[in-house]
């Protein structure tokens, strides 16, 4: 079972999902306007946060999707809104793909449908290469900074210290695998033309991690997309744009409700 924070209401499930070098703990200063409404389920992703290392050689997202499908059978939720930010959208989708009847919605919070071309998979692989030959703090620290647009990150500059000093107690083998499991996902394009449940996007004008001509690409091939572009955000919006974001969620699982 993996590790997680879980309010416990009885309401409709809203399930969170951490990034890459991410846990549990990104989601802590979000979710407090959502808690009233909602249960929030948080979990931290294998090989994140308080879970163990990962052990398979070669794990896929698929896995994980699995993993996230027993814990929540674990603590008694059978439908529910799942929300991923960057990875956790990867999964959230790999999770769509096996599970979507457990669905009441989907969000993807910074994140792509679409398969890495050449050139970013040849980035997930030095990424890996990299993290194990130097460690997990010359890796994550000067990336974590360049996730919030360069105008907001002198504003967030103890929020980008918390989440480095997170990220560097990952094991070095588990972000390597992460990485590769990155690489390889595939593309989830036609599953967002075939859901037949609500799907969310939260972009940000300034995320050079998923570029703006992507998420205006990916946002029109769901039946039922809600759209949202963030003005001088980057790849941080729960950070940048915190109330705007909160907003935004509260809508959609307002909306979800409606639809369920």
């Amino acid at each position: 079972m993996l590790k997680l924070t879980d309010n416990g209401i009885d309401a409709p499930v809203l399930v969170l999902i951490h990034g890459f070098c991410e846990n549990k703990s990104i989601w802590d200063d979000f979710i407090p306007s959502l808690t009233p409404y909602f249960r929030v389920i948080c979990l931290d992703l294998p090989g994140c946060g308080e879970n163990p290392e990962i052990v398979s050689p070669s794990p896929q997202l698929s896995d994980f999707a699995d993993e996230i499908h027993q814990t929540l059978q674990d603590v008694g939720v059978s439908k529910y809104t799942m929300i991923g930010h960057s990875l956790g959208g990867y999964v959230t989708l790999a999770y769509a793909k096996k599970y979507q009847t457990s669905l009441n919605g989907i969000g993807l919070f910074h994140s792509t449908a679409f398969e890495d071309d050449v050139a970013k998979k040849e980035v997930r692989i030095k990424a890996a290469d990299f993290v194990r030959a130097n460690g997990a703090r010359a890796f994550v620290a000067p990336m974590i900074g360049n996730l919030f647009a360069e105008k907001r990150r002198e504003q967030h500059r103890p929020t980008i210290h918390q989440i480095i000093a997170e990220a560097e107690k990952e094991s070095v083998d588990s972000i390597a695998k992460i990485s590769l499991a990155m690489k390889d996902r595939g593309d989830s394009a036609a599953l967002l033309t075939q859901l037949n449940i609500p799907v969310l996007f939260i972009n940000g004008k300034k995320d050079g991690a998923v570029p703006l001509e992507k998420s205006v690409e990916q946002s029109h091939l769901p039946n039922d997309a809600h759209v949202y572009y963030l003005g001088d955000v980057g790849h941080m919006g729960m950070f940048e744009e915190k109330l705007k974001c909160q907003q935004i969620v509260m809508n959609f699982l307002t909306y979800v409700g409606m639809k369920s």
